[in-house]
């Protein structure tokens, strides 16, 4: 793990009192209530937690892919409205989902197409999309992120599980956002491309953006971290700096 940020920036996200719509549990997972914090730029901020305690569902509510009761969400010191992830895109939030193959991948498509997916609204003229464009983006974050790949015309199926994960992360970094949310990031990946994710990680804190790492694995959230909230059931229990932070008090934070 590398950390190499001392200066943070500005508050990018500040949540403040946000619950579901409804207490209690969804699809096995526990619905976020009553739930506050700040990310401040060039800043890491790690949710840890046990499975289905609402890490990934606060996400989505974040990112307008589930319903928020009541609570407030500013964005560089605006508050702000989304509904849906069209709306957090606009404010220029990227979300990298935790399963890959089923929310941020088309599997049976090239690497060129899966790339330029948020982006290729912005490069058409008349309704033509401009492919040369999106042919030399795409190669240029394939360069970039060391896709180790045939080429833009691959299909995202035939990759590993650590190059199908860079192209998720190159496809949102396309976007240019100040907010990232990376959702169990190594997940299912080799040790080589792990670090390479974190090097990743380091390098965008370095240059300012705010980001938030939900991870079941302790030591990646502390390594990766400038300060850890942990959640159970639903409820954010307890927050600490990456430097006092131990596996032992996030988990009993956790399982409160």
């Amino acid at each position: 793990y590398q950390r190499e940020r001392k200066c943070h920036g500005d508050v990018c996200l500040e949540l403040k009192d946000i619950s579901g719509v409804k207490e209690g549990m969804l699809n096995n997972a526990y619905i976020p209530q009553h739930v506050s914090f700040k990310v401040e730029e060039g800043e890491v901020l790690g949710v840890a937690g046990l499975v289905g305690a609402g890490r990934t569902e606060l996400v989505r509510m974040i990112f307008g892919e589930m319903p928020i009761g009541s609570g407030e969400i500013f964005v560089q010191g605006e508050k702000v409205q989304i509904k849906s992830s069209r709306d957090a895109i606009k404010l220029g939030m990227a979300w990298v989902t935790e399963d890959r193959k089923q929310e941020g991948l088309i599997l049976e498509d090239t690497l060129v197409r899966n790339l330029s997916l948020p982006t290729v609204h912005k490069h058409r003229k008349a309704g033509i999309i401009d492919d040369n464009f999106l042919t030399k983006m795409s190669e240029e974050y394939i360069q970039k992120l060391k896709v180790k790949t045939t080429g833009g015309q691959q299909k995202a199926k035939n990759l590993s599980g650590g190059n199908q994960q860079k192209i998720v992360l190159g496809k949102w970094l396309s976007t240019n956002p100040k907010i990232l949310i990376l959702d169990e990031p190594t997940r299912g990946i080799d040790v080589g491309a792990k670090a390479e994710i974190y090097q990743l990680i380091n390098n965008l804190a370095k240059q300012g953006m705010a980001i938030i790492v939900v991870s079941s694995e302790l030591p990646e959230v502390i390594g990766i971290s400038d300060r850890i909230v942990t959640f159970c059931e639903g409820e954010l229990t307890g927050e600490y700096l990456q430097e006092e932070a131990t596996q032992e008090k996030l988990l009993q934070s956790a399982t409160k």
